[in-house]
């Protein structure tokens, strides 16, 4: 499959963080989060060092200061990860969209000792495509991470633009499927089985939310943290940040000084499934833990899935799909089909 566009060199040497006179780390190693410390009256405690605490966590009942929000933090991911059927040593290829959901997740294996990589996905939005695979460059760059970037354009054709204009319709489901079908591809391309991507607590709360209200039970089956490979050619999809909102990415990012893309995609607007995340948000603003307790619920009494459907090769690509044709070759075959010249348009 063609579309490579930039690989970084792999790292040769990971240096060890340098460690203070006496060999022993200095508690107070994050800055202070100025934004936070108005939200909590000066006597507020952390509840686990009970120093002074600056960052509110209503869902749980607790404050926490910086160093034990990141404590907090990665005991949340490594609780999830113990779920989940790979080790440090599993080789785990990162979907980095340059936003703070995948970044996070990306920084947060590497520093639990995980061997990844990241893969990033170019969609050809002006402006935004740019900021987001520089965002990408630069955490990579500060890291040492190895990554790799791919043009959809160059792959498919056509750019995310293109196909939106073309299609004239909503393009955040069709750019979902894209994205999770190359994803897909190009893991197998470069030789992992094994795909990280940020989906955090509010994504999946959401998308459970969504299919819940519209009846979409055959996807109730999918929704789960750790989806394992069903075909020689499908790669097993992990969500190590499930258990972690959104807001308390933001939190890790900051401390971490991590910084995502700070633009929007100017494609997303009026996506269904910001609707969902913002009733959800007005739930856990009135009754916090709101959120945590719908996911979580629907996570313990999920019956084992199902026999997967028996796939079957598509005709022209020969990836693995449920008809004559995949989705995407579906896609192609559409947008081809409006290039060429209506038959009553000839010699006019």
């Amino acid at each position: 499959m063609p579309g490579a566009v930039r690989v970084a060199p792999e790292p040769c040497v990971t240096i060890p963080p340098k460690l203070p006179p006496g060999g022993k780390t200095q508690k107070s190693s994050h800055p202070p989060m100025k934004s936070l410390e108005t939200t909590l009256p000066p006597g507020a405690k952390c509840v686990r060092c009970k120093g002074r605490a600056t960052i509110p966590m209503p869902s749980h009942n607790a404050n926490f200061c910086p160093d034990c929000f990141v404590k907090y933090f990665e005991t949340a991911v490594e609780r999830g990860l113990k779920k989940f059927p790979i080790s440090s040593s599993t080789p785990l290829l990162v979907a980095v969209s340059g936003g703070k959901d995948s970044l996070a997740a990306w920084n947060i294996l590497h520093e639990l000792g995980y061997a990844t990589r990241g893969l990033h996905i170019r969609l050809g939005i002006e402006g935004f495509s740019e900021a987001s695979a520089e965002a990408v460059a630069a955490f990579a760059r500060e890291r040492s991470l190895p990554w790799v970037e791919h043009s959809i354009e160059a792959v498919l054709g056509f750019s995310i633009p293109t196909i939106h204009r073309k299609m004239r319709r909503k393009i955040c489901s069709l750019c979902g499927m894209l994205k999770r079908q190359l994803l897909n591809r190009l893991s197998i391309q470069e030789g992992y089985d094994t795909v990280v991507v940020g989906h955090n607590l509010d994504d999946e709360a959401g998308r459970l939310l969504g299919n819940i209200v519209r009846n979409r039970h055959q996807y109730l089956d999918k929704q789960t943290p750790f989806l394992p490979s069903t075909h020689p050619r499908l790669t097993a999809k992990c969500k190590p940040l499930y258990r972690v909102e959104a807001r308390e990415i933001r939190i890790y990012c900051s401390l971490k000084s991590i910084r995502p893309v700070e633009l929007n995609c100017p494609l997303s607007r009026g996506a269904t499934s910001h609707r969902f995340k913002e009733a959800l948000d007005f739930l856990e603003e009135n009754m916090p833990g709101t959120k945590r307790d719908f996911l979580f619920t629907f996570l313990k009494r999920r019956k084992p899935s199902p026999s997967p459907r028996p796939f079957q090769d598509c005709t022209l690509c020969g990836e693995p799909s449920y008809g004559e044709l995949c989705s995407v070759c579906n896609l192609l075959a559409l947008l081809r089909k409006m290039d060429q010249p209506h038959p009553g348009d000839v010699g006019s």
